[in-house]
């Protein structure tokens, strides 16, 4: 009985966090389509510029608590018995790439307010990633609603499962959310590779880089920080079983070997350029491509059961 009960109350409880996350959903799509507004009238330059940027700051603030309540949804429906279907799986996926979007749609912004509006450039590539950005994130919202949706209704993609499998679920999103940092930290430190040329890199912008470098591979720190928690919490030192331990150990020493070839093709293209970004570069370019291949590999080992 007090068994049942838990299960009940904790099933409330999801209910509940489930429709705090509706309403923060809904008012960030309301806020998208403002969002698109105030970019249209930006670009035009109209007079009601500066009140327009303090609704968007507004913006940004739900957009962070509707990710914040997204991920504890999530949590909440793995420990309540559902089951991470391919529909939760996109949703992980692109809120991880949307959360990483958020400070680049910043610093897009920004150029824009400098470069823009003072100086009068043109900011063609600050303008496709803004809409760029709107566009996934309306993409996202959609994804979301149709999780929210099956949690409410405990249809198929959500499905129930009476003994959740809470570290085996976390352990797959973690690389999946691995791959996606990975990626996305690769795509970045490419294009600041063409981007930076032969400019010469003062201490503000290599610490401007480090700092992206560090927002793209946060979530997965995160996750790497909830299953030490977990770990703490547990009476058992570890959270892997003998399958999981041999996937690991074999991914780390095919993560490892890849990076040989990585790192000489980064060398040859350093060699002789003493200013190059790659001096800069290279360690998250490490990161990144390790980062990618560990999980990519550790993902595909761990679905071949």
């Amino acid at each position: 009985m007090e068994q049942i009960n838990k299960e009940s109350k904790d099933k409330r409880h999801l209910r509940t966090w489930t429709l705090v996350t509706l309403v923060l959903l809904t008012l960030a799509t309301l806020w998208l389509f403002y969002d698109l507004f105030a970019y249209l009238e930006i670009r035009a330059k109209s007079p009601a510029i500066e009140k327009m940027s303090n609704l968007i700051g507004t913006g940004f603030i739900i957009q962070v608590l509707l990710l914040f309540s997204f991920a504890l949804l999530i949590l909440k429906s793995f420990r309540t018995g559902f089951k991470a279907g391919t529909l939760v799986i996109t949703a992980i996926i692109a809120g991880t790439v949307t959360a990483i979007l958020l400070v680049f749609d910043f610093a897009a912004l920004e150029d824009i307010g400098s470069d823009y509006l003072v100086h009068g450039y043109d900011c063609t590539l600050e303008w496709i990633w803004l809409f760029g950005s709107l566009l996934f994130r309306l993409v996202f919202y959609i994804i979301l609603y149709q999780v929210i949706f099956r949690i409410l209704r405990g249809i198929r993609g959500v499905t129930a499962n009476p003994q959740p499998v809470v570290d085996e679920i976390m352990f797959e999103v973690t690389q999946y959310t691995g791959m996606v940092c990975g990626f996305i930290g690769l795509a970045f430190t490419v294009y600041a590779y063409v981007a930076l040329g032969d400019f010469t890199i003062n201490n503000w912008l290599m610490w401007l880089l480090m700092f992206y470098s560090l927002v793209i591979v946060l979530p997965w720190f995160l996750l790497i920080i909830y299953w030490i928690i977990r770990l703490s919490r547990k009476a058992r030192l570890t959270l892997y079983d003998e399958k999981q331990k041999q996937d690991l150990a074999s991914s780390g020493l095919i993560a490892w070997l890849s990076s040989i070839p990585f790192m000489i093709i980064i060398l040859i293209t350093s060699l002789g350029q003493p200013s190059s970004p790659t001096l800069y570069l290279w360690f998250p370019s490490y990161l990144f491509f390790t980062l990618l291949v560990f999980s990519g590999s550790l993902l595909l080992k761990y679905k071949r059961i």
